[in-house]
């Protein structure tokens, strides 16, 4: 479960490095698509209790990045 985690936030991290690179409105919609596909993933993952801090902790992280791109 923690290595799983582990890659959605290195694809997190990809997607807020593209962020701060100011995309053009075009690559902002398909960066939005793309933080919606690992919200839904993420959403959609049953993990034992122990690991849902972690979960909920990505999820606000993920809304974070939503919040940067506009």
């Amino acid at each position: 479960v923690r290595s799983k985690v582990f890659r959605w936030y290195a694809q997190l991290r990809a997607i807020e490095d593209e962020v701060a690179a100011q995309p053009s409105p075009e690559a902002r919609i398909g960066l939005r698509a793309r933080l919606d596909e690992l919200d839904a993933r993420v959403e959609r993952v049953n993990v034992p209790l122990s690991y849902v801090d972690e979960l909920y902790a990505l999820r606000g992280h993920i809304d974070m990045v939503r919040a940067r791109l506009g």
